[in-house]
């Protein structure tokens, strides 16, 4: 059986965060058990020297670490702010294109909302939409773009009519590609050196921030800080806090998970 303290074990030798796996474990455990079941580990130490002896292990082991649970429009008062204010001042004080990076974005339900909502703005600029994700499967999910009820259920009725067509009876639903911002995505993992910038705005969220800690973290998140645009946006998730760097970040007093990079940024 693999037990919790075996899983925290693992973490630790990561220098993964234990908190931030704690509620999602269960599926997380069950997809580095059956990895171990195909290497024939049969202990955690024993994993554990795989991965010190081939680092393509250690690579698998990461990727099924990996949680891309996501639905349209999450967060229901963050997108507000984006669609009420966020979005309309960088539309009215950059010159376009304006550059967004949804990173960490899962199966793409998180940038197609954004260009939901980029679309539905009175003489919005050009956009240019970047969307990465460390897991090719969900690139491929998101480029397909077929969701099932779950993923929508927090997307408004007259946004489902406009954006997607109904399949399956009702139990899928298609996004209408051609009426949306043309959105590029990319393989890319967020402890790597970032896309190249600048960006206006980056949603990073529930990723970086709740499933790394430490060194590791500290340094992705200050090379993520680079290619943000001073007076840009970073959001991150709603239970998330970004680490102190030597970037100044303005907490938005609207919304909490809103930070502004001050125009006095220095590296």
């Amino acid at each position: 059986m693999f037990t919790d303290e075996q899983f925290r074990i693992l973490l630790a030798y990561l220098d993964r965060p234990w908190d931030g796996f704690r509620k999602v474990r269960r599926g997380v455990k069950k997809r580095v058990r059956r990895h171990m079941e195909e290497l024939g580990c049969t202990t955690m130490d024993s994993y554990i020297r795989e991965m010190e002896r081939r680092p393509e292990v250690r690579a698998e082991c990461e990727r099924r670490l990996m949680v891309t649970i996501s639905r349209f429009f999450r967060d229901r008062q963050l997108w507000q702010v984006l669609k009420e204010r966020l979005l309309p001042d960088l539309a009215n004080r950059c010159q376009a294109p304006i550059r967004i990076w949804s990173a960490g974005c899962a199966c793409g339900e998180e940038p197609y909302s954004l260009a939901m909502v980029w679309n539905s703005l009175p003489d919005s600029p050009a956009l240019q939409l970047l969307a990465t994700d460390a897991d090719v499967q969900c690139l491929h999910r998101a480029q397909a773009g077929v969701y099932g009820r779950s993923s929508l259920r927090e997307v408004p009725d007259d946004i489902r009519t406009l954006f997607f067509d109904p399949k399956r009876g009702g139990r899928q639903f298609q996004i209408k590609p051609r009426l949306l911002t043309p959105i590029f995505w990319r393989r890319h993992q967020l402890i790597d050196r970032p896309p190249q910038g600048p960006f206006h705005a980056i949603l990073l969220r529930n990723n970086l921030l709740t499933y790394h800690q430490g060194p590791p973290l500290q340094a992705a998140f200050e090379r993520i800080l680079t290619v943000l645009t001073p007076g840009g946006y970073l959001v991150v998730g709603s239970h998330e806090k970004p680490p102190i760097s030597s970037f100044a970040l303005m907490r938005d007093e609207k919304c909490p998970w809103v930070y502004q990079l001050t125009k006095n940024a220095s590296r």
